[in-house]
């Protein structure tokens, strides 16, 4: 097989009548925005307010060109191979339209066989970027409606409006003989998990034959058959496995990946597959009397995961695109986030559906990984419409998505999208794009369970504070209102405490980033200090304004654990604890009402530019914030554990606090002795030596009260410490506020 790559060059215009003038180098994988803001000398994008500089582009037509220059010998074949393009294209030939389409994630395959043997102009056209014309709001994520793009790039509290175009992934040209171009599986376990029923396909062009190939996850043959083809048809094969290694999310099993191979003289293709059965089970619980309730319509939505028989307490967090423009998403970054998802004990992402779907090694690092991936479709927040070219377009891409995905093991859920039942968006499951999406998860993925969209019945979605403002947000507003009848501020752990879901699906607590990664990022020593001026750079970042006024800042916060704060670098370090000592307080939580609840998924792990404040545990491109470690202590398999219901105490106070074994292990826990303390100072002064009784495996158990005063010779910000006599890796460290 030959493969020729292009020296690409870039023009635009606003009538497609009229000749450009002027044409700049262009990097192809690569984007129509970066291009120019290279050619234009633009400042980094992601400083101060230089995204502006790119709002221009939205309106334009870009047309790359090149030179087509190839020859065939007999009996060989020519393609265009256009990866990806993003979002509407037309491809010409000296002059003449021969392809166009809608949709930026599926390859787009062209024969131009018959273009051999002369040199000729190869335009591809990127059309303007496509905004709803029955948008509410003009200038908003509303002009998202009818597309199968990226919401979140037309603006979000997290993401600025910045919207990228052009050809993000390779484009080339692929020659070669009779050989196979496509390949495709599936497969099918039984029901004792003993056997693989496996199903290939693979398109091919031209008469000849080709050697189908399973390897094993060490690299020993287990199936290997050779198949002639002819005529361009497609080739299917079937056969079965027995006792095929079976995958498992990490903490419940292994993660073995199989290899299968299709190979002619001329070319090989190859795709992974690893086995695994997933389930999504009902959270019932005979205690709860709703469940008794009767006549009743829906009850909570499943959300509890199962994997090959086997019930895992999911947890893990909210991933969104790593960058603003997706051909900067390299397998580099992947690897650096996701090792970091993996050392945090997690053991889920929600793909979530306002952002991109990722390159092909996001998924293999998840399936060696042993990350479950919870994948969305491109839908988010809005009322996509029941529109025959809006739904060819997504069926054409859910079509690609699903079978390019439905073999990575680490695809534990299909998801529709985002807050699509929402008022804001209106949506319901007689939606055609729903009904849609349903129906090909089924049809070509069918023991990978489907939802519609999050949340769903019995979730709880929201809030993303560490303060719980009854006042601003109201019981119905709140997603974790649960049963509220007072009218004052509360902190989120203490809502929490009360309230009764079988999944957390997304929720969050605002913290801002560090003072120094603020000033190399972001804005000048000068801006920075004007913080409470709430200037447009702090705005523009999201530090106010992204989506209430104190978002995601929040001064309120820090006066209401601090009592205030002295200036611009004293408000980012208090803002930091207060997000890391609540994101530790809220997933042990979760942890602990298991197992009516199964699910515990922040909003979110990471974000594509730099924020001022949010809800992330990592900054862009890769910065660890303090709530990063609180988390991966909160989330260890086996660890001590405290509830105090808030963390924030008065002096005065006198405190009943429980103490809990979390046990995610497969393992039980014998026996143990905790001793407690609370630090006065440097002093480490002791509550008192408790024993627990053994705690089963994947469960949880109190073992004692604890009483804690808050008197004044206690530290503004103290200690509580719990250690496990003979198992220091089940201490925990624990911070909270006096005031």
């Amino acid at each position: 097989m030959r493969k020729q790559t292009f020296n690409w060059t870039l023009a635009h215009t606003k009538d497609l009548s009229l000749e450009p003038t002027e044409r700049i180098p262009a990097t192809v994988p690569g984007a129509c925005g970066l291009d120019y803001a290279k050619a234009n000398e633009y400042g980094p994008y992601y400083f101060g307010l230089n995204f502006k500089d790119y709002d221009w582009m939205e309106d334009e037509y870009f047309i790359y060109s090149t030179t087509l220059d190839f020859s065939l010998t007999a009996g060989e074949y020519a393609y265009l191979c256009l990866d990806g393009v993003d979002y509407e294209f037309t491809v010409r030939i000296d002059g003449e339209e021969i392809f166009h389409k809608e949709g930026m994630f599926s390859p787009s395959r062209i024969d131009i066989g018959r273009y051999a043997g002369e040199k000729r102009t190869l335009d591809v056209i990127i059309f303007p970027v496509p905004k709803y014309e029955k948008a509410r709001r003009k200038g908003t994520r509303d002009e998202a409606a009818a597309c199968c793009k990226s919401a979140a790039q037309y603006g979000w509290d997290w993401h600025p409006r910045l919207i990228p175009s052009g050809i993000w992934k390779d484009a080339y040209v692929e020659i070669h003989s009779a050989a196979p171009v496509k390949l495709d599986a599936s497969y099918r376990l039984s029901d004792s998990l003993d056997n693989a029923a496996i199903h290939t396909e693979i398109d091919t062009v031209g008469t000849g034959s080709l050697v189908l190939e399973l390897k094993s996850p060490m690299g020993d043959t287990v199936f290997k058959k050779e198949v002639p083809f002819s005529d361009s048809m497609p080739v299917s094969v079937d056969y079965e496995l027995d006792s095929p290694a079976l995958w498992y999310p990490a903490g419940y099993g292994e993660q073995p990946i199989y290899t299968l191979t299709a190979t002619s003289a001329t070319k090989s293709l190859s795709r992974k597959i690893g086995f695994r059965r997933v389930k999504l089970l009902r959270n019932f619980d005979d205690t709860n009397p709703v469940e008794k309730s009767f006549p009743k319509s829906r009850y909570p939505a499943p959300a509890t995961i199962e994997v090959n028989g086997e019930k895992v307490f999911a947890k893990g967090s909210n991933w969104v695109n790593t960058e603003i423009f997706p051909a900067l998403m390299t397998k580099e970054r992947y690897a650096e986030l996701l090792t970091l998802v993996r050392d945090a004990n997690m053991n889920i992402l929600r793909m979530w559906g306002g952002g991109f779907i990722n390159h092909d090694e996001f998924y293999e690092l998840c399936d060696e990984m042993g990350i479950m991936v919870w994948q969305e479709f491109m839908l988010a927040c809005n009322n996509y419409p029941d529109d025959d070219r809006y739904l060819t377009v997504l069926k054409n891409e859910a079509t690609y998505i699903i079978k390019n995905l439905r073999t990575h093991p680490c695809i534990a859920l299909w998801c529709g999208g985002n807050e699509l039942f929402n008022s804001w968006s209106g949506m319901t499951d007689q939606s055609h794009a729903l009904r849609l999406l349903g129906a090909l998860c089924y049809e070509l993925d069918r023991f990978t369970p489907f939802n519609a969209t999050s949340p769903l019945e019995g979730m709880g979605h929201g809030t993303y504070n560490t303060l719980f403002d009854i006042r601003r947000a109201g019981k119905d507003e709140a997603g974790l209102g649960g049963d509220i009848d007072c009218l004052t501020n509360e902190e989120f752990i203490t809502v929490l405490c009360r309230s009764y879901f079988t999944a957390y699906t997304e929720f969050g607590s605002s913290g801002c980033a560090d003072p120094d990664y603020i000033k190399k990022y972001i804005m000048s020593e000068a801006d920075y200090a004007d913080f409470s001026n709430k200037n447009a750079t702090w705005v523009a970042h999201h530090g106010f304004r992204a989506w209430t006024e104190d978002c995601w800042a929040r001064p309120g916060e820090i006066d209401y654990y601090f009592g205030g704060y002295t200036d611009t670098d004293d408000f980012m370090k208090k803002s930091l604890l207060v997000q890391a000592i609540s994101y530790k307080s809220l997933f042990e939580e979760m942890r602990r009402q298991w197992p009516h609840c199964s699910m515990a998924v922040n909003w979110d792990f990471n974000e594509p530019w730099p924020c001022v404040a949010g809800n992330s545990l990592i900054n862009w491109p890769c910065e660890i914030k303090p709530a990063y470690y609180a988390v991966k202590e909160a989330l260890r398999p086996t660890l001590a554990s405290i509830r105090t219901k808030k963390n924030r105490f008065i002096t005065g106070e006198r405190v009943t606090a429980e103490l809990f074994m979390l046990n995610d292990a497969k393992d039980e826990l014998p026996q143990l002795k905790v001793n407690a303390y609370i630090t006065k100072g440097e002093k480490k002064v002791p509550l008192g030596t408790y024993a627990t009784e053994p705690t089963a495996p994947r469960s949880n158990k109190k073992f004692a009260d604890v009483e804690l005063c808050i008197t004044e010779d206690l530290e503004q910000i103290f200690d509580v410490i719990l250690e496990v006599e003979g198992h220091p890796e089940m201490n925990s460290h624990y911070r909270f506020i006096r005031k």
